[in-house]
C-alpha cells in the first residue's frame, strides 16, 4: 500500500528517532557503572515517574488495534478480558508492592532464592529466568511487533520487516546506551504522546459523527433524524440485525450473541491470577521507586491510569469503526453470471478485503478481459485455459462494489453481487487514522504509536535482559564479574532478546487470541507465586510441579483445542474447547498439583524462611510459626479494605467517564462523585503510612 505521510509527518518521526537515541546517549556513562544502575537506576524514582513507566510500557502499539477487534467482535464488554486483570493490579498494589520494595530484588525471579533454600530454590530461579525472560516475554513482544507489522502496512511503501527493524533498531539503541534511566524518560514521553495522540482521533471522529449523541436519543428517536455517533452505530447495528446494548454495555447480558456471561464470571474469578504479585517489569519498577510508600503509590497509579484513563478515546475508535466498515455478507454466490447475453462468462471471488484486496477468477472470456472495481483495475495475475484470474491490492471502503467488466471490442457492462469488507478488524484503527487525520496530525499520531511500540520493546528487552544477566550470568556463570563487564553483557542480552521476540512474531498473526492464551497460562501459574508470600509451606517443588503442568495443559489446550493457533490455521485441531472453560481447567489443574505437594512434599528449610520474614515482614495466618519485627499495623482486614476501595476507585473511573461518553450524564457526574470520596480515604491512607515509617 502506497505511503499517505505527508513530509511534516516524515519529519515528526525523524525528530523522536534523534530524541530517543539522544536521550540514550546522555545517560550512558551513569547506565555503565554497575547493573543496579542498568537494571534499576539506582532506586530513586518517585511513584509518579515510576507508574507512568508501567503505563507507557503496556500502552503498546497493538493495544489500541486489540481493543478495536474487540470491541468489533464482542463489544465493549468483551475488553473484560484484560480489565479484569485490574483486580491483579490493585491486588499487588495493597498486597505485594511494599514487599517487592522490601526485599531488595532487582528481577521477580530473583525472590526464589529469598524465599526457598538449597539447590531446589537455585533450579526455579535459573528455570524461571528462562520461562518468564525469554518464553513469556518473547511472546508478548511478538504480539506487539505484530502489531506493528498491520500499522505498517497500513501506512508504508516498504516492506513490514523493513520497519520492523528500525523501529527495534532504534528501541535496542536507547536501550543499551542509557539502560533503564533512559526507558523510563522514554516511557513518559511516550505515555503523553499515546494519550494525546488517542484523544486527538477520538475528537476528529467525535466531530465527524456531529457529536457523541446518547443511548437515550439512538433508542427514543428515529434513526434516521438522531444526530451523533451512537444513533449512527445504532442504525448501522440495526441493519445488520444486531442489538445497541450487546456492543454498549459494560457488563454481557446472559444472551449476549459473542461475549457469553460466563466469560465474565471467569475473568472476575480466575482470568487476573497471573498478575496477582505484580509481574516481572512492573516488579522491575517498584525496585526502582524511592522507598515502599513510592512503590504502593506507583502500583496505584498505574491500576488506575492503565484500566480506567486510559481506553474510552480508542472504544470511540473502534465503534465509529463499526460504522465506517460495516458486516457484511459475503459474495452473493460463488459464480456470479454478470452477463446475461453471455451466461457462460462466470465470476468468482474469494473474500475481498478492504485492507488486502483480493483476487477474482472469470472464466470463459478472453485474454485481454478488464474488471474494474471501485475505479480500480486489476493486475493480471495468469491466463490460462480462458480463465483469467486479476488480483486487487485493496479498496477505500467496504460495502457493495461499483463493477464494470469489459470484452474486447465491446462496451463496459456493470453488474452487482461483489462487496468488500473489513476481515481483519483490528486493522479499523490505523484505517481511521489515514480517514480522519491531516498531514501533521496523522504524523502525530504516527509517532505516537511508533512510541508506543518502542516503549514496550525497550522495557521487554532491558527487562528480559536482567534476567539473563541477574538470574543466569551473574548467578551461575561469572558471579565475581566486573560490573562493566556485567553490563556490556546486559547491553549484549538486550539485542539478543530483540532479534529473538523478532523470530517469534512470525507466528502470530491476531493479538487477541495471544492474549487469551496468556490469561489461560496466568490462571494456573498465578495462584502458587502469591500466595508463597502468605504461606510457607509452599516450596520450590510446588512451584516448578505448578508451571510444568500448567504450561503442558496450556499448550495442548491451544494447539488440540483451538481452531487456531494465535490465529492462524491450525491443522492439529482435534475439537473445541471453550476459553473459558480452558482458564477453569488450567486453574484447577494447577491448584490440584502445589498444595498437594506443599502439604505433603519436602520441607523448606525454617532457618531460611525465618530470614524471610525478618526482611520482607510478610503478615497473615500463614506465618504463624515465625516471628516478625513488623511495626506495620495494615492487618489483613485493613489491606481488604483498601482494595475495596481501590476496586471502586478504578471500575467507578472507568464506568463512570463511560457513562459521560454515552450520554449518560447524571449517572456518570454521581459515580464519579463517590469515586473522589474512594480518592480521599486512600490519600489519606498514604499519608498516614509515610508518618508512620518516619516515625519507625
Amino acid at each position: 500500500m502506497p505511503s499517505s505521510l505527508a513530509t511534516i509527518d516524515w519529519l515528526l518521526i525523524i525528530g523522536y528517532v534523534v530524541f530517543a537515541i539522544g536521550l540514550g546517549s546522555f545517560f550512558t556513562k551513569k547506565a555503565s557503572t554497575s547493573v543496579d544502575s542498568f537494571f534499576v537506576g539506582d532506586r530513586k524514582y518517585p511513584w509518579w515517574l515510576a507508574g507512568t513507566s508501567i503505563v507507557a510500557t503496556t500502552f503498546a502499539a497493538d493495544t489500541p488495534l486489540a481493543v478495536t477487534g474487540i470491541v468489533a467482535s464482542q463489544g465493549i464488554s468483551g475488553n473484560w478480558i484484560w480489565w479484569s486483570w485490574g483486580i491483579a493490579h490493585l491486588v499487588a498494589t495493597f498486597f505485594f508492592a511494599q514487599m517487592w520494595r522490601r526485599s531488595g530484588v532487582l528481577t521477580d525471579a530473583e525472590i526464589t532464592e529469598l524465599r526457598y533454600s538449597g539447590k531446589p530454590a537455585a533450579f526455579l530461579r535459573g528455570f524461571k529466568a528462562v520461562y518468564f525472560g525469554v518464553f513469556i516475554n518473547c511472546l508478548t513482544m511478538a504480539w506487539v511487533i505484530a502489531a506493528m507489522v498491520k500499522i505498517s502496512n497500513a501506512f508504508f511503501e516498504w516492506p513490514a520487516p523493513w520497519v520492523i527493524a528500525g523501529c527495534i533498531g532504534v528501541s535496542v539503541t536507547y536501550t543499551t546506551l542509557g539502560g533503564f534511566r533512559s526507558v523510563v524518560i522514554t516511557d513518559l514521553v511516550q505515555f503523553l504522546l499515546g494519550m494525546g495522540g488517542a484523544i486527538l482521533l477520538a475528537f476528529y471522529v467525535i466531530t465527524d459523527f456531529g457529536g457523541m449523541g446518547s443511548v437515550e436519543t439512538a433508542v427514543s428517536q428515529a434513526n434516521d433524524k438522531a444526530q451523533g455517533l451512537i444513533p449512527a452505530l445504532a442504525n448501522t447495528l440495526q441493519q445488520e440485525g444486531r442489538h445497541l446494548a450487546d456492543w454498549l454495555d459494560f457488563i454481557p447480558r446472559a444472551d449476549h450473541p459473542t461475549m457469553p456471561l460466563i466469560f465474565f464470571v471467569v475473568f472476575i474469578f480466575a482470568g487476573w491470577w497471573r498478575y496477582a504479585e505484580g509481574n516481572g517489569y512492573m516488579v522491575q519498577r517498584l525496585a526502582a521507586c524511592k522507598n515502599e510508600q513510592h512503590a504502593e503509590a506507583a502500583s496505584l497509579w498505574f491500576a488506575v491510569a492503565h484500566n480506567a484513563l486510559r481506553p474510552w478515546p480508542w472504544f470511540i475508535v473502534a465503534l465509529a469503526s463499526l460504522i465506517l466498515y460495516p458486516s457484511l455478507s459475503k459474495n452473493d454466490a460463488e459464480h456470479l453470471t454478470p452477463l446475461p447475453d453471455q451466461a457462460d462468462v462466470k465470476i468468482s471471488a474469494n473474500d475481498l478485503d478492504v485492507v488486502r484486496g483480493g483476487e477474482i477468477t472469470i472464466e470463459n472470456v478472453p485474454e485481454r478481459t478488464q474488471l474494474v472495481l471501485n475505479g480500480q483495475t486489476g493486475q493480471t495475475l495468469k491466463y490460462e485455459n480462458n480463465t483469467l484470474t486479476l488480483s486487487y491490492k485493496g479498496f477505500e471502503k467496504s460495502g457493495a462494489l461499483t463493477a464494470l467488466i469489459q470484452l474486447p471490442g465491446e462496451p463496459q457492462k456493470s453488474f452487482e453481487g461483489l462487496r468488500a469488507q473489513l476481515l481483519d478488524r483490528e486493522m479499523g484503527y490505523p484505517l481511521l487514522m489515514k480517514h480522519y487525520l491531516p498531514a501533521g496530525l496523522l504524523g502525530l499520531m504516527l509517532v505516537s504509536l511508533l512510541a508506543a511500540f518502542m516503549s514496550t520493546i525497550d522495557t521487554h528487552t532491558n527487562w528480559g535482559a536482567s534476567y539473563l544477566v541477574q538470574d543466569l550470568y551473574l548467578r551461575f556463570i561469572e558471579p565475581d564479574a566486573a560490573p562493566q563487564k556485567a553490563v556490556w553483557v546486559s547491553r549484549a542480552a538486550i539485542v539478543f532478546m530483540a532479534i529473538l521476540a523478532g523470530l517469534f512474531a512470525t507466528f502470530i498473526h491476531n493479538i487477541a487470541s495471544v492474549w487469551q492464551f496468556l490469561v489461560t497460562l496466568g490462571a494456573g501459574l498465578g495462584s502458587v507465586s502469591a500466595i508463597r508470600w502468605y504461606w510457607h509451606r509452599v516450596t520450590p517443588q510446588a512451584e516448578l510441579a505448578a508451571i510444568g503442568v500448567t504450561t503442558g495443559t496450556a499448550i495442548f489446550l491451544q494447539v488440540c483445542c483451538s481452531q487456531t493457533i494465535f490465529g492462524g490455521p491450525n491443522a492439529l485441531f482435534l475439537f473445541e474447547i471453550p476459553g473459558w472453560l480452558q482458564i477453569l481447567l488450567i486453574a484447577g489443574i494447577s491448584l490440584a498439583t502445589w498444595i498437594p505437594i506443599s502439604l505433603w512434599g519436602p520441607r523448606n528449610d525454617p532457618k531460611h524462611l525465618q530470614q524471610f520474614v525478618d526482611r520482607i515482614r510478610p503478615q497473615g495466618p500463614g506465618w504463624r510459626e515465625f516471628k516478625s519485627n513488623s511495626t506495620d499495623t495494615n492487618n489483613f482486614g485493613t489491606l481488604f479494605l483498601k482494595l475495596m476501595v481501590g476496586l471502586w476507585v478504578m471500575y467507578g473511573t472507568l464506568f463512570g467517564i463511560g457513562d459521560l461518553v454515552l450520554g449518560r450524564t447524571g449517572r456518570g457526574c454521581l459515580v464519579l462523585l463517590f469515586v473522589m470520596l474512594g480518592v480521599f480515604f486512600l490519600v489519606k491512607s498514604f499519608q498516614r503510612a509515610a508518618t508512620q515509617q518516619d516515625a519507625s
